[in-house]
């Protein structure tokens, strides 16, 4: 042990790395044991769970995680909740004013004898009577309200922040974010890293960094911009010792790299010398106006509109952070003032349930809770979605009828146990815990593995009755006592077709007819599955490949030449605005070509 030496240092430069050799000191055995404990949780929990999963569905291969499944439970529980959200219509009714040949838009917040926070317009009927007592009434401005406001940069990136930021801002899914800020880590083309150690939970900066940055902000803006400020991690267990995620060399500007850097990279590397340099700069300032114009008299209450307009009054960071704000004024206007109703427009409105989480969102919700690291948020969603357990569509993150096969099962047998999100949070906090050489690794793992010994059995008595069937969906469904669990409402292209002739996997139920806005369909019954299954115990597959010339989707045999074995274009069974019943024939028409193509 006095032989070894640990050395840590956060940027590939040569002065860091020299200081961090001269200043190596003694291996921290703690935080060693909670590497090894962390290392054997993930082997319990993917070498015992992950087995009897298989032989409870009957499928393979499958995988459980200590951090995949939890992580797939957060999409298949936001599933649930948007399928068991029932919409309420409300309507809004906005108007047009003018004075002077100045006109404004206003939107109705108040009605006579009613408070604020009771206001809602809930049918047609209401808002017709509504609107017809408005457009007799005379208005004038009740009040003009000025307020100032001011806002903060935000923090320097950390690993999760960074792939938030990169999957909004960039369209950079969190992969492809690691990937390029490790290759900007490592320095490009001879150069030294650009940037620091890219998997942090820190917002820190050091010293010589700020000064930099002070430096930068004085040259480029002036002392008007510069304000110094010491940000502190605000999720739990945040490893402080590392720093945020910032470049090497302040004075290496995104211009001056921009012909070493691929587009991907520059577009990265500006992200993060952006963000940490507006992160020292000072508060932007803006001007909020409130205007209330109502048809109040002094004998009585009446409809009440507000219209709102922001000023930006000093930009401070937001010079250099470019935010997708408007900014507008409303007309010069004093209160008690008379103006005139030009327009008035009644819309009808429900209201909206939780949306499916983004990549983005739901690292940030992994972050929030307490599941996985910052160097595994971005491995743990491509691991579930290169087991087709959940579906990337249009930014949104939705769960596969085969994610909610797995992830139903495994919160019935382990939903006391890494399924739960405070018993996932409470084992993040005693791993840490370990690091800090308070908790003992043996007993940890000891204890951990005997509470999987009594829901492992319980998954193993139920997988070997004789009478189970995980591919009837209905005794699926049942047991789970969930049929959302296994049949989502929605439907989806699926990658892969098992041959009918093949023992089908999970059934799907379909929705009804398909509307011009809705996704295209995917028609499957339990003969025609989606499920990629083994390869090597004789199964054969259909697989959906992008044709190059013109972006389709066709079906063809993967262990064909794919040239002579198209089986059917996907557009034949699954589009926009065809009937179930014409959808389900024409998917029957390719499931037999194929079938003649494909199979034995």
């Amino acid at each position: 042990e006095e032989k070894i030496k640990r050395s840590t240092f956060h940027e590939v430069t040569e002065a860091a790395v020299k200081k961090s050799m001269e200043n190596a000191g003694k291996v921290n055995i703690p935080m060693v044991d909670a590497f090894i404990a962390r290392r054997v949780l993930d082997r319990l929990v993917g070498f015992i769970v992950s087995k009897k999963l298989n032989s409870f569905l009957r499928l393979a291969p499958l995988s459980a995680g200590r951090v995949q499944s939890p992580t797939l439970g957060l999409v298949t529980d936001r599933e649930d909740e948007i399928n068991a959200f029932i919409p309420k219509e409300f309507w809004n009714i906005n108007a047009s004013f003018s004075s002077n040949s100045k006109q404004y838009e206003g939107q109705l917040f108040k009605l006579p004898s009613v408070s604020q926070k009771d206001f809602k317009i809930n049918n047609v009927s209401e808002a017709e009577n509504i609107e017809n007592i408005i457009k007799t009434s005379k208005f004038n401005i009740e009040s003009i309200k000025v307020t100032k406001r001011s806002s903060k940069p935000s923090a320097p990136y950390t690993t999760s922040s960074l792939q938030q930021d990169a999957s909004t801002r960039l369209s950079m899914s969190p992969s492809n974010t690691m990937r390029n800020a490790q290759e900007l880590f490592e320095g490009i083309e001879g150069q030294e890293g650009l940037i620091t150690y890219m998997r942090t939970d820190s917002p820190t900066l050091s010293n010589e960094a700020m000064k930099d940055i002070h430096n930068q902000i004085i040259n480029s803006y002036g002392d008007k911009y510069f304000e110094k400020r010491i940000f502190k991690a605000k999720v739990a267990n945040a490893q402080e010792a590392h720093e945020a995620i910032r470049p090497t060399s302040i004075s290496r500007t995104p211009e001056s790299v921009k012909s070493l850097l691929n587009e991907y990279q520059y577009k990265l590397y500006q992200l993060i010398w952006n963000r940490t340099v507006a992160s020292q700069m000072t508060n932007s300032l803006t001007e909020k106006t409130t205007l209330i114009t109502s048809s109040s008299t002094e004998e009585e209450d009446g409809y009440k509109f507000k219209s709102e307009a922001d000023k930006l009054v000093f930009d401070g960071f937001k010079k250099l952070i470019k935010s997708n704000e408007k900014y507008d004024e409303l007309p010069d206007l004093a209160e008690n003032q008379a103006v005139d109703l030009e327009e008035i427009e009644k819309e009808q409105k429900f209201t909206k349930g939780p949306g499916r989480y983004s990549q983005a969102s739901l690292i940030k919700k992994m972050e929030e809770i307490g599941i996985g690291r910052p160097s595994t948020y971005a491995s743990t969603i491509s691991l579930i979605t290169n087991r087709t357990y959940v579906f990337n569509i249009n930014r949104a993150v939705w769960g596969s009828p085969l994610g909610y096969a797995v992830s139903g099962s495994l919160n019935y047998f382990f939903n006391d146990n890494f399924m739960n999100y405070d018993f996932t949070k409470k084992m993040e906090d005693d791993l840490d815990k370990i690091s800090n050489g308070e908790l003992d690794r043996h007993k940890f793992t000891k204890d951990f593995y005997e509470s999987l010994l009594s829901p492992v059995e319980n998954m193993v008595k139920k997988a070997n009755e004789e009478d189970w069937n995980p591919y009837d969906s209905n005794e699926l469904s049942s047991f789970l006592h969930s049929s959302s669990a296994i049949m989502p409402p929605y439907n989806l292209i699926p990658t892969t077709i098992l041959c009918s002739r093949k023992k089908p996997a999970i059934n799907i139920r379909t929705g009804e007819d398909f509307t011009e806005n809705d996704p295209p369909l995917l028609v499957a019954t339990s003969e025609e599955i989606i499920r990629e299954t083994d390869k090597n115990n004789g199964d054969y597959l259909m697989r959906a490949v992008r044709r190059k010339k013109d972006g389709k989707y066709f079906l063809a045999c993967p262990n064909k030449d794919t040239k002579n074995s198209v089986v059917g274009d996907i557009d034949a069974w699954a589009g926009r605005g065809r009937k179930r019943e014409n959808a389900l024939n024409k998917l029957k028409e390719s499931m037999t070509q194929a079938d003649n193509n494909c199979c034995p």
